[in-house]
């Protein structure tokens, strides 16, 4: 089994909020490289290989309990496994978002009352180009208890688009108890070396957009975000 696979429904996407599938697949190469990354710098690394498990909706409803809310399947180098459920957004709301009802009117059980996954992740992608802006890896187990600890401000809406009847339960990130977060962008981030052998090497780790795009969300430390305009000074003297 791969380290990363994800189980890929082939049935044709029809109806209401079907571009949200359509969207979300845009994501997974990004997603794929971010959860390498995490689990990496917790020192729990992930085997070699992304797949995906291809079946249809029937068949996965046949080999998997899907309401169980399980969109990806981790497996570590240790010879464990992982459950994960992912939501990508293409939003600016940087809130955790957890499907409440998937009808209000009618009452039917969303995500919330069923979800057994051991991971959550949400993204942010503003622009729909595959990359997220923030993002959070959450420890699904952690935020359950938090939850029933009332240490979480959950707040709750319903579907604003597609006339869907779907109601939703959110909290921003920054509300977010720290114990429930597994990793963060900022948690990943190599720091920025200044090595004593000259350019072209002497330069920052990242990309110049991503130093900015920190500083504009204030990502981080105080010491972080002054390395970050270091980095972004760097770049503008060497164009």
């Amino acid at each position: 089994m791969a380290g990363i696979n994800r189980i890929f429904i082939t049935n044709p996407i029809k109806g209401r909020g079907a571009w949200r599938f359509t969207d979300s697949r845009l994501c997974y190469p990004e997603a794929n490289r971010v959860y390498r990354e995490i689990f990496n710098k917790i020192k729990s690394p992930l085997d070699d290989g992304d797949t995906e498990t291809r079946c249809t909706k029937e068949e996965f409803e046949a080999g998997y309990d899907y309401e169980l809310g399980i969109d990806v399947i981790l497996k570590f180098v240790g010879g464990q496994s992982a459950t994960l459920q992912e939501k990508f957004l293409f939003t600016t709301f940087n809130t955790v978002t957890i499907e409440y009802y998937q009808d209000w009117q009618q009452q039917i059980p969303g995500d919330w009352f069923n979800m057994k996954c051991q991971y959550y992740f949400v993204g942010y992608d503003e622009k729909k180009r595959g990359k997220f802006d923030d993002w959070r890896l959450l420890d699904w187990a952690r935020v359950m208890l938090a939850t029933n600890q009332d240490r979480i401000g959950w707040e709750e809406r319903k579907n604003q688009e597609d006339g869907a009847r779907a109601s939703f339960r959110y909290v921003k990130f920054s509300d977010l108890p720290d114990d429930v977060i597994v990793a963060k962008p900022e948690s990943i981030q190599s720091t920025i070396h200044w090595p004593t052998f000259p350019p072209p090497d002497d330069h920052p780790t990242w990309p110049r957009e991503q130093y900015e795009e920190w500083i504009k969300r204030k990502a981080g430390t105080p010491e972080q975000l002054k390395r970050y305009t270091l980095a972004v000074d760097w770049y503008n003297t060497h164009p």
